[in-house]
């Protein structure tokens, strides 16, 4: 009899084992690199080696568009699908949209950019929402991820600037993203999900604040736009670049640039009934901070400020299913 729940027990072990999906997500201001608006096309060859090196299984772009205004997502679109088509390899030679690959783009901008998902899984849902100025909106999407019980994307830009009014409204943009995100979790009871952003704050001790942390706003609300979006069931993901430094912005030739961890990826927390998550490795890279002799084969030291100022993070990621997946 002990040795039948012995082999039950091993069994059960290594039906879990078997069953937990590896999935790469990444997040990555490009700077306006690509768009249908007056991209910066120059900085396309960095932005493709660097994705084509990271190879992520699902990516949210923020700043897609350009330098003139007229947002239109079917052009925004068609750029991007453009731009993959000609410029990365990780989806196979003549790769197809909704075959190789699956794109959502943000349909409200300000204007001149918003965000957007390139993915390898399918969609299950797709929306966008409001989430305050400057209009770019809270991308969501769902993801038919094998193994799972499907896998929640969320994609946002917050209000740059360092006046009082773009505190607040980088305040209004965190608490209308820990509302929706809060509503897409009660829809979604069993899915795991992911929040990757700039959001042009710091909340660590250790870097300077735009607008002061636990401060009060001129509309009375305190300040705390990450610990807000932290409270709506995430955790962080923490990842680091080759030189074990955290920050992301602003890469250029100086190191002293390099001051700020803006841009961030969160998952969702474990210990409730939905699929749990593993961070295996947390990524970021800078091709300014690798050890001497240290970058990739095929890569220059300026490669990175080529693409953009801003540092793309990867997480690595483990899901197990809580309960039996669709």
């Amino acid at each position: 009899m002990k040795k039948r729940w012995l082999f039950l027990s091993l069994w059960l072990v290594l039906c879990i084992v078997a069953s937990a999906a590896e999935i790469k997500v990444m997040t990555w201001n490009i700077a306006r690199a690509v768009g249908a608006n007056s991209p910066i096309s120059a900085k396309q060859p960095f932005v493709a080696k660097i994705v084509n090196h990271m190879n992520p299984d699902v990516w949210i772009i923020h700043e897609l568009g350009g330098n003139t205004q007229g947002w239109n997502v079917t052009n925004q679109r068609n750029a991007l699908i453009a731009f993959i088509n000609a410029n990365l390899t990780i989806f196979g030679s003549s790769p197809q949209v909704n075959r190789d690959y699956y794109i959502y783009v943000n349909g409200r901008s300000d204007g001149y950019i918003s965000t957007a998902i390139v993915s390898r899984y399918p969609f299950l849902s797709t929306t966008d929402v409001n989430m305050g100025s400057p209009n770019r909106g809270l991308l969501i999407a769902k993801l038919n991820v094998p193994g799972t019980n499907g896998v929640g994307i969320f994609g946002a830009h917050f209000k740059a600037g360092g006046t009082n009014s773009d505190a607040q409204a980088r305040q209004t943009n965190a608490e209308n993203t820990r509302r929706e995100m809060l509503k897409w979790q009660k829809a979604n009871p069993l899915s795991a999900f992911f929040l990757g952003g700039d959001f042009n704050e710091n909340e660590d001790p250790d870097l300077s604040s735009i607008f002061q942390i636990n401060g009060t706003l001129p509309d009375g609300r305190t300040y705390i736009p990450l610990t807000t979006l932290r409270s709506a069931r995430l955790r962080d993901t923490m990842p680091f670049d080759s030189l074990g430094g955290k920050r992301t912005y602003k890469i250029s030739s100086r190191a002293s640039d390099l001051d700020n961890r803006y841009d961030q990826l969160f998952v969702s927390a474990n210990g409730d009934r939905r699929d749990n998550t593993r961070v295996i490795k947390g990524i970021i890279f800078n091709t300014r901070r690798f050890p001497v002799n240290g970058l990739p084969p095929g890569f220059e030291i300026t490669d990175s400020e080529n693409a953009s100022d801003h540092a793309p993070l990867m997480a690595i990621m483990e899901i197990t299913p809580s309960r039996r997946t669709r």
